[in-house]
């Protein structure tokens, strides 16, 4: 065979070679919304840190990313509905997710006013809402993911539904999504019945509705671990359409292989939580209710939560709160 056969023969491979690859990225990575402007504001992002003083929290192998949950068609738009640190610990071999309550009162950067957090994503999307946690918990988050949940409806029908802990109460805010169902423990709920489950908001509180998103998120994850091989790209593909985010492609393959290590377990936690006392109370500058609680307390219980005893043998400082009981009305 002469060389310029082979050599043709092997290009056709390449090429081969190329459109299958660029056919799999395009199937996992074709519906992903990438934020290209939110790299270049990163560095304005990490604001007040006082995880980036400390060499003991800096290089712990633990990445915590903002997860910011949009209630509309965009998703990139309106305030944020759910917000979550999400924390790939290495070092524990452990997931963890802390809700931040969504009407908590905190110190807005660059708008320079006292507002519930959730506004922060109106007035300034992904690149304020993260300066904002960063300001106010002393975090060291650089990145984000914006997922709309009003299409999560499809992952957990792909999943076969989500089981959670159902009264009544709850069946009479989910409207025509509850008709069918009947309180009890380990209820299944279909994609719609559980946006709907997620949304509940005039119940109870916010810490309440945050938990049944944190449920929901919950019980996605482990019926993701018990997947086939054979069901990760449909459920990848799905996912990632749901998303807005600063990560990279190789970034996003980077953190999910934390899913295939054995042992792996998720941890569930929540602002203000039970640990934390908080107020309510009516702001006169806006006339909104709010959440108050001491936000250096706040921050101190989040530190011990995503990083446990590097955190409480270490000799980290946390700054002075930025918004505490002398808030109060």
């Amino acid at each position: 065979m002469k060389i310029k056969t082979i050599l043709i023969y092997l290009l056709v491979i390449v090429l081969i070679l190329c459109g299958c690859v660029f056919g799999a990225y395009k199937y996992f990575f074709g519906n992903l919304t990438h934020d290209d402007s939110f790299e270049t504001a990163v560095d304005d992002a990490v604001d007040r840190l006082a995880v980036n003083t400390y060499d003991t929290l800096e290089q712990a192998n633990i990445k915590n990313i903002a997860i910011f949950g949009i209630d509309s068609k965009s998703g990139d738009k309106g305030r944020s509905d759910a917000t979550m640190i999400l924390s790939i610990d290495y070092e524990h071999n452990k997931i963890k997710l802390c809700s931040i309550a969504r009407d908590t009162l905190v110190y807005i950067p660059d708008k320079d006013v006292y507002e519930k957090f959730t506004h922060a994503y109106a007035y300034g999307g992904a690149e304020l809402a993260v300066k904002t946690l960063n300001a106010n918990f002393n975090l060291d988050i650089t990145d984000y993911v914006a997922v709309n949940f009003s299409e999560m409806a499809d992952i957990v029908d792909m999943l076969g539904g989500v089981q959670v802990d159902l009264t009544q109460g709850e069946i009479n805010y989910m409207g025509d999504n509850g008709k069918s169902l009947s309180p009890g423990s380990s209820v299944t709920l279909n994609g719609a019945q559980a946006v709907a489950y997620s949304r509940i908001r005039y119940l109870d509180n916010d810490n309440m509705r945050a938990s049944r998103q944190r449920e929901v998120l919950s019980c996605i994850f482990s019926k993701a671990r018990s997947m086939s091989a054979t069901q990760y790209p449909g459920l990848i593909r799905q996912g990632l359409g749901m998303c807005t985010t600063s990560l990279t492609y190789a970034e996003i393959l980077e953190y999910s292989q934390i899913l295939l290590k054995d042992g792996l377990t998720l941890q569930q936690n929540a602002l203000p939580g039970d640990n934390v006392e908080a107020w309510g109370g009516i702001m006169p500058s806006s006339g909104a209710w709010c959440y108050i609680y001491d936000l250096h307390d706040a921050s101190d219980k989040l530190f011990s939560f995503i990083y446990e005893e590097l955190y409480t043998n270490s000799d980290v400082v946390i700054p002075e709160a930025t918004v505490d009981a002398s808030f109060i009305p």
